[in-house]
């Protein structure tokens, strides 16, 4: 079995080995395509500050080839996608039962290996069945779909409910989304005007962007009221503190992402405005609810489809996708055909 390590930063390698299903509840798995977006080339650059060597790859699709006599939902030739969150069970959580609520999940290509690779033996827990109606490349978002899900979840915002949403890029896009489909009302803000053109193409109808005139924009939304939810989403290069001033006295604010660069914020203006503050990490995999919208088209995902790749190169790959965020500060998700 093949596979692609990060043995440092800047520098990935190919490697042999091997791997075969040792329960009755395992499968074999050929890859057939994986996600490349933000967080791999991070880990790439080191940015991330992910123990090396690691298997980057935090979402795939792919086939069975060979199912555990234990197995009851995947059998060969089965097309799953593999969930790349899963709780530690270790954690304080996890003990008490609580996976769910794991204080430490592990997240495939951050800080358990990935799957980048050829094959890869999975739990049969591990790997969500694919109806033929949703295609390969809409498939590898499950994953943050799923994320949003549970953003949405936490928000447990009422129809009609303004929540702003701040970052544009792929999971800020998705998130509005799924929020029109709650029947809540987004307001998604960034810096980026062509981000919040292709949200507008996916139908957001309230995009702003992030300028001395966004808090106005804002108040006039919102008949003066300001957001009662808000979503920052990582590394979208705007003010972590911000929320506290879209957010209504009394709202929520939610900080949403696989990972988070360090940052501060001032708190006294949350505390001023009595707002609920938490965190989510995508801990709670829906990756069944995640499929379900994918069959309902809640999600429209064309602006992410575009760049295909394959594998026949994937040091130069990760080499020009590194330079790019160098230099621009943002790279677009690349779908990498393993085939």
């Amino acid at each position: 079995m093949k596979v692609w390590k990060l043995l440092s930063p800047k520098v990935i390698a190919e490697e042999e080995r091997p791997d075969s299903i040792a329960s009755p509840t395992q499968a074999k798995v050929k890859i057939a395509k994986v996600l490349i977006a933000y967080p791999e080339i991070r880990a790439y650059t080191g940015a991330a500050g992910i123990r090396y060597p690691r298997v980057p790859g935090m979402y795939a699709i792919g086939v069975v080839v060979e199912a555990g006599e234990g197995c009851v939902k995947v059998e060969k030739n089965t097309r799953v996608f593999l969930d790349g969150v899963a709780p530690c069970g270790e954690c304080a959580e996890c003990k008490k039962g609580n996976k769910d609520g794991c204080l430490s999940p592990q997240i495939a290509g951050i800080n358990k290996d990935g799957f980048l690779r050829d094959f890869i033996v999975a739990e049969e827990a591990d790997l969500s069945p694919l109806p033929p109606s949703v295609s390969d490349d809409c498939a590898l978002y499950t994953g943050l779909i799923s994320l949003c899900e549970d953003i949405a979840g936490t928000l447990d915002a009422a129809k009609g409910t303004h929540v702003a949403v701040i970052g544009a890029g792929e999971t800020g896009n998705i998130l509005a989304q799924l929020l029109i489909y709650h029947q809540a009302v987004p307001i998604l803000i960034d810096s980026d005007e062509e981000r919040l053109a292709a949200a507008a193409a996916c139908g957001v109808y309230y995009t702003l962007k992030a300028d001395e005139n966004l808090l106005a924009g804002v108040s006039e939304i919102t008949g003066g009221r300001m957001a009662e939810g808000c979503v920052y989403t990582s590394f979208n290069g705007l003010s972590p503190d911000l929320p506290f001033d879209l957010a209504a006295p009394c709202g929520k604010v939610i900080y949403a992402g696989m990972e988070f660069a360090e940052m501060s914020v001032h708190l006294k203006k949350a505390l001023d405005k009595k707002l609920t503050v938490t965190g989510v990490t995508g801990d709670c995999p829906q990756s069944a609810a995640a499929i379900n919208l994918l069959v309902n088209k809640a999600v429209d995902l064309a602006p992410f489809l575009a760049e295909e790749t394959d594998a026949s190169d994937i040091p130069a790959l990760f080499a020009a996708k590194a330079a790019l965020l160098e230099k621009e500060n943002r790279t677009r998700p690349s779908i990498l055909n393993m085939i």
